[in-house]
């Protein structure tokens, strides 16, 4: 049986949100995985252009989706990349500091989905 050793435990989504860059550019992404520790955000070869364009290290990128349909608003520092295949790529973010609000709609979102989780 696999246990979970995470300090922050990961939930598999697919929320639709959009990747902000510091210069201005906006790109749609899919979540594939979200925690209280960060995201894995899942795009075409457009979010990997974007982010390996950026000059200065580390990158830090702003998410914006909804949950209950409500903002939720998070800034992200990137910690990998993986191509998945030739135009489509996962990339893991840690989160930074962020407001009580976002951070309450997502421990939400854990929580509900740790209550209908089959252990």
């Amino acid at each position: 049986m696999h246990s979970e050793l995470r300090m922050h435990p990961r939930m598999p989504t697919e929320l639709t949100a959009t990747l902000n860059l510091p210069n201005g550019i906006y790109v749609d992404v899919t979540i594939r995985n979200i925690s209280l520790g960060g995201v894995m955000l899942e795009g075409d070869d457009q979010m990997f252009q974007v982010i390996q364009q950026q000059v200065s290290l580390p990158v830090d990128v702003d998410v914006q989706f909804e949950l209950d349909g409500q903002p939720v608003y998070g800034r992200y520092r990137l910690i990998h990349t993986t191509r998945k295949r030739q135009d489509l790529y996962q990339m893991g973010f840690k989160a930074l500091p962020m407001d009580l609000t976002s951070i309450e709609l997502i421990r939400q979102l854990l929580n509900n989905y740790e209550l209908t989780r089959v252990v």
